[in-house]
């Protein structure tokens, strides 16, 4: 019998759980127990449940106390085990980092060391066998205390990677990447160009638009130093336009063909925005004015990153956004910041991780009240399209969701270039509002204007207008 379903069985005849919830947060359970942290969630559409990682040994319901070792599922009305434990409830819980879906099978990973039948030990990295409920190490084992803790990207329909610090998998070279296929890992070509250092670290792998990024701190391959951020064209690597800080990436998405990259960077530590920062391939958009703590700005950092109902929500160490004051959690509409309601403890630390689950907002982190009721580390939001403290909006031209249209020279006089981050069409009209030229542009199109009349002319396209002027 699976474990979950021993839980359930043994509190099955417990009354139902209270609902507890301040007007705009409704509380998951009372919390882990002692200085332990849920610091992770997942939802997982496949069982139907949301997933919970740190380090705890337990975690509450209203009327029971459930043993996790680092993980639990929440139903909707009561924490579970989520399997059987991935670690010996002995000593310290070592942190289970985040779950990841790939190829239908449930995927953990940590700092966590599993023993296994024989004496052996595996770290880190395990997959669940949903039959038994049992999680088991993946087609070799991962070495004790290997520096390969992490499975990324957590983007659907992605490459899975092996990332950490400099360690072996499968009797590989030693490296700090290597490719999964979800049944054998492979050497990662693109890393063996990466000079080696026993301090390499790598976060995040990822395609976006035809190239591959990683992230971490590792000796840079084309010069001296550390480099955070680089990409790999398909034969070798190069910088990323706009990329100049030290300061490190703790998450990234892609929607809609934007990269979104939140994390510590900072314009005036050379970043490219301000704890989070949008980006097509070539510039970066800095949102707005991005994100800030101005108490303590060597402390401030966006952690985590979702994206529900047309909207960007996002988290993590921070009480600014667009200049305005939020807590810890803000959203972005695509031309606004905006706070969430709900008052957090004073003393909470960040929020680390939003999630989706039933299509609903939840957060974990530091804070052990809202608007001055018992809520504690993981919360749901019930609050609706509940907004405060809105920034004022960027132009509309600065739109990260609808495509853009670049206009040069203008004014024109024998030639004019149209560039655009998406294929769209145009048309052109004179002052009588006759088209003089209409078609289909994608990248950079160049048409002759040297027969039109000087003037004024505006341009559509499916999103918007622009006047382009034409002088002789």
């Amino acid at each position: 019998m699976k474990p979950q379903l021993l839980c359930a069985l043994a509190f099955g005849t417990m009354a139902s759980a209270t609902t507890i919830h301040a007007q705009y947060w409704q509380r998951c359970g009372l919390g882990t127990i002692g200085p332990t942290e849920v610091q992770t969630l997942y939802g997982d559409s496949v069982s139907d449940r949301l997933l919970a990682g740190g380090t705890f040994l337990w975690i509450r319901n209203e009327n029971d106390t459930v043993i996790g070792v680092g993980q639990a599922a929440w139903n909707g009305q009561r924490w579970d085990s989520l399997a059987t434990r991935i670690q010996p409830a002995q000593g310290g819980v070592q942190q289970t980092f985040h779950f990841l879906r790939y190829e239908g099978e449930l995927y953990a990973c940590g700092g966590f060391v599993m023993p296994l039948p024989g004496g052996e030990y595996n770290w880190g990295l395990a997959r669940l066998n949903d039959v038994q409920s049992v999680w088991e190490p993946l087609e070799c084992l991962n070495p004790n205390m290997n520096g390969m803790s992490t499975l990324v990207p957590k983007q659907p329909g992605s490459t899975l990677y092996a990332t950490g610090y400099t360690g072996s998998i499968c009797g590989f070279p030693e490296a700090c990447v290597f490719r999964y296929d979800g049944s054998a890992f492979y050497e990662w070509e693109p890393f063996a160009q990466i000079p080696f250092d026993d301090g390499n670290y790598v976060g995040y792998v990822f395609d976006y638009l035809g190239k591959t990024y990683m992230t971490g701190s590792y000796r840079n391959p084309l010069g001296s130093g550390q480099v955070t951020f680089m990409r790999y064209n398909g034969s070798s690597w190069e910088y990323v336009p706009g990329w100049n800080t030290q300061s490190p990436i703790k998450e990234i998405m892609i929607h809609n063909d934007t990269l979104f990259v939140a994390g510590c960077f900072r314009l005036d530590t050379g970043g490219p925005g301000n704890l989070i920062a949008a980006f097509n391939g070539e510039t970066w958009n800095t949102m707005g004015g991005g994100l800030s703590y101005p108490p303590v700005p060597m402390a401030s950092c966006a952690l985590s990153m979702v994206w529900w109902h047309d909207a960007l929500f996002a988290c993590g160490q921070f009480n600014h956004a667009g200049g305005v004051f939020v807590n810890k959690v803000a959203k972005w509409d695509g031309q606004r910041w905006c706070g969430l309601p709900g008052t957090l403890n004073t003393t909470a630390g960040s929020i680390a991780t939003l999630a989706i689950f039933r299509d609903s907002l939840y957060m974990c982190g530091g804070f052990t009240t809202i608007d001055g009721d018992t809520i504690k580390q993981v919360a749901k939001w019930i609050g609706g399209d509940a907004v405060e403290n809105c920034s004022d909006p960027v132009d509309l031209i600065e739109n990260l969701f609808k495509p853009t249209l670049l206009i040069t020279p203008n004014p024109a006089t024998n030639q004019v270039t149209f560039a655009t981050d998406q294929p769209m069409g145009v048309a052109i009209y004179d002052a009588l509002s006759r088209i003089v030229w209409s078609g289909r542009i994608s990248g950079r199109t160049t048409i002759n204007v040297s027969s039109w009349a000087a003037g004024s002319y505006t341009v559509r396209h499916e999103y918007g207008a622009i006047k382009l002027l034409v002088a002789h």
